[in-house]
C-alpha cells in the first residue's frame, strides 16, 4: 500500500511544473469544495453560508489574512538542540514540489480560518521526518470518538501526520461570522443605493392629460423628449436658467448623498482587526479617537510583532517542538531576530538658531 505522503504528493522530482501549496486534489480557494462551517436560519443566498471564500470578498478580511500568513510564512524556522543550529533539510527544503515558505503559508491560512492544520510527513528508516506537505483542510478529519484522523477516508497513523492545533479560538470563520454576514449586508446595501441613486430634479406633471410615453407610437415619446431636452438645457452655458410648461412643475430634491455606511463599515473593519488580533491602524480603519493618538509606523509594527504574529508563531512553535517532530532535547523556533524592533532615536531639545 501506498504511503499516505506519496499519495498527497502533488508533483514527482523529476516533473518540471510546480504544485501549489494547497494542491493536490481540491483548493480551499474552490467554492464547490468549501466546508459550510456556519450556517444561518435568518439570512438566504450569498451570505447563508460563512466560508473562506466570502470572507476574503471582504477587503480588511484579505488584507488581515495576508499580513499574517506572509509575515509568518517569510519568517525561516530552525531547530536548535541547547542554543546550536541544527536545522534538518526538511525545514529549508521539500522535493514535493511545494516550497517551504508556501508550505507554511498554507498552514498558517488553516490555523486563521480554521483553527487546526494537518501535515503528512516522510520519515527514514530511524523515524526522523525528511519532508512534509500540508494537508488540505477539506481533504482531513477526526473522529470525534476515537481521536483517529483519515485522509481523502483513509485512516492515517501518527507516524504519518501531524495535527497542528492553533491558539484555541476556534478559526475567524466560527468567532467571527456575525462581522462576516453583517458586512456583507452593509456591502450589498451601499452597492444597491450607488447603483440606484435617488434622482436630484423631477420633472413633475400636475394636470390629468398624460405624456405619451411611446407604447404606442415609438416617436410619440413626450416624456422621453421632455427628460432629455431639460437635460440637454441644463449643460448648456445657459443652464442656470429653465423653463417647464404648465402642465409640468419643477421639483428638486436637493444635493442628495450616496449612503455609503462609512462609519458602519469602518467598525467592522475595526471588528475584523480585533478577530484576527491586529492594530486596526494596519488594516486602515480609525478609532474615535485617533486625531488625539499619535502613533508611528515602527510603532505599529512593533505591535504587531509584539502582540498579533505570537497568536500563531506560538502554537506551531510548541507543536513542532514536540518529540514526534524534533527529538528529545530539541526544539523548533522560528527565527524572530530580522523582525526585532530598531530602537527609535532618543529625543533631544530643540537647537535654537
Amino acid at each position: 500500500m501506498a504511503r499516505l505522503f506519496d499519495l498527497l504528493r502533488p508533483v514527482r522530482v523529476t516533473d518540471r511544473v510546480h504544485a501549489s501549496a494547497w494542491a493536490p486534489i481540491v483548493t480551499p480557494n474552490q467554492t464547490s469544495t468549501l466546508p459550510m462551517v456556519v450556517y444561518s436560519e435568518f439570512f438566504a443566498g450569498e451570505i447563508a453560508e460563512v466560508t473562506r471564500f466570502g470572507a476574503l470578498q471582504i477587503p480588511a478580511f484579505k488584507r488581515a489574512r495576508d499580513l499574517l500568513t506572509a509575515t509568518i510564512a517569510g519568517t525561516s524556522l530552525k531547530q536548535y538542540r541547547e542554543g546550536e543550529d541544527v536545522t534538518p533539510d526538511w525545514l529549508t527544503n521539500s522535493a514535493s514540489g511545494v516550497s517551504p515558505y508556501h508550505r507554511m503559508l498554507a498552514i498558517v491560512d488553516d490555523l486563521l480560518f480554521y483553527d487546526w492544520s494537518l501535515l503528512a510527513v516522510q520519515r527514514d528508516g530511524s523515524g526522523q521526518i525528511i519532508d512534509a506537505l500540508r494537508v488540505p483542510f477539506e481533504q482531513w478529519a477526526v473522529d470525534d470518538l476515537t481521536g483517529k484522523i483519515t485522509v481523502q477516508d483513509r485512516p492515517a497513523s501518527a507516524e504519518e501526520v501531524i495535527l497542528i492545533p492553533g491558539n484555541g479560538s476556534g478559526g475567524v470563520l466560527q468567532t467571527g461570522a456575525q462581522t462576516i454576514k453583517g458586512y456583507r449586508a452593509m456591502e450589498r446595501a451601499w452597492v444597491g443605493r450607488v447603483q440606484n441613486p435617488i434622482p436630484l430634479v423631477e420633472l413633475h406633471q400636475t394636470t390629468d392629460d398624460p405624456l405619451t410615453d411611446g407604447t404606442v407610437d415609438d416617436e410619440d415619446d413626450e416624456i422621453a423628449r421632455l427628460t432629455s431636452d431639460w437635460a440637454a438645457a441644463r449643460m448648456s452655458p445657459t443652464g442656470a436658467v429653465g423653463y417647464t410648461p404648465h402642465n409640468v412643475e419643477l421639483r428638486v430634491h436637493g444635493d442628495v448623498k450616496h449612503e455609503l455606511f462609512v462609519e458602519g463599515r469602518n467598525a467592522s473593519v475595526l471588528d475584523i482587526a480585533r478577530l484576527f488580533g491586529i492594530p486596526g491602524s494596519l488594516l486602515d480603519g480609525s478609532m474615535a479617537t485617533a486625531t488625539l493618538t499619535y502613533s508611528t509606523t515602527e510603532g505599529k509594527r512593533s505591535e504587531f510583532d509584539m502582540y498579533t504574529t505570537p497568536l500563531y508563531l506560538d502554537p506551531i512553535e510548541a507543536r513542532l517542538s514536540l518529540d514526534d517532530v524534533a527529538p528529545a532535547g530539541e526544539v523548533i523556533r522560528f527565527d524572530r531576530s530580522a523582525r526585532a524592533s530598531v530602537a527609535a532615536p532618543a529625543l533631544r531639545e530643540p537647537l535654537n538658531d
